[in-house]
């Protein structure tokens, strides 16, 4: 795999679990980022992360010294915009962040009879705000899932992700979401567009078995699997989708560039 790495062209990463994690920058997250900037090889961040809008997101990262453009990430969350945009901007419910609604303010907002129901990173689920979507729904609303995560990684343990609710409500109405994110074909595809490089050179580093490694080995790009954020040993051991490699940390990818 070293050197796969060492002869990629373009990289794809998650954020959460791989460069960041509650907040805080993991170990060689600054070093690799430097690394591929200095040797001008392109990248992108691909992330599930929908507590944010992507202006935010940015100016979390340069504080984290963690240097980027904007236009370097592509979130779930923005895509999401992007979805609705290209359905002719249907009224919207919205189930995410109050930061990430900036990314939403195009849209006609409707708590009555929305054509869409759209679900992200959302923590103030109860009952109540459950069956409320689940209504919307039953009376002709369409689900836009912005990623359908299982769970993610904090410093206090696991939290559980947007895809339970969206599962949920899947389950309860027979409807099927119009998935965003990560694993989305389309999604990756459109990194692999504004990269403007071949797939078989394009090396997809993540945490998430499903999202990243199965999402990127569905569009022929190589799935690499870092040991920290949600990695775990069970999930790995239990699953079809095999991993095309392994590091422990990002700042090996720049430990491998410059040996």
């Amino acid at each position: 795999m070293k050197n796969k790495i060492k002869n990629a062209k373009g990289f794809l990463f998650d954020i959460d679990g791989v460069f960041t994690q509650s907040g805080k920058s993991l170990p060689g997250a600054t070093y690799t980022i430097n690394t591929l900037i200095s040797r001008g090889i392109p990248f992108r961040f691909l992330t599930n992360t929908t507590t944010k809008s992507r202006r935010t997101l940015h100016k979390e990262l340069l504080k984290l010294e963690i240097n980027c453009k904007e236009d370097d990430i592509f979130s779930a969350g923005y895509s999401g915009v992007n979805v609705i945009r290209d359905l002719g901007s249907p009224s919207c419910s919205l189930f995410i962040s109050e930061d990430l609604k900036r990314d939403y303010s195009r849209f006609q907002i409707d708590n009555d009879s929305p054509e869409l129901v759209v679900i992200g990173d959302f923590k103030e689920w109860t009952f109540n705000s459950l069956n409320m979507a689940f209504n919307y729904v039953m009376r002709g609303a369409k689900i836009i899932a912005l990623h359908i995560g299982k769970y993610y990684g904090t410093d206090t343990g696991l939290r559980l992700d947007a895809g339970a609710f969206v599962k949920a409500l899947e389950y309860s109405t027979g409807e099927v979401a119009l998935v965003v994110g990560k694993p989305s074909k389309t999604f990756f595809k459109n990194a692999i567009d504004d990269l403007d490089i071949e797939p078989q050179k394009i090396i997809m580093v993540g945490d998430d078995l499903a999202n990243d490694i199965g999402g990127a080995q569905s569009v022929n790009i190589l799935g690499l699997m870092v040991k920290t954020g949600k990695y775990n040993d069970r999930v790995l051991e239990s699953s079809n989708i095999i991993p095309d490699g392994f590091i422990d940390t990002i700042g090996n990818i720049g430990k491998i560039l410059n040996g």
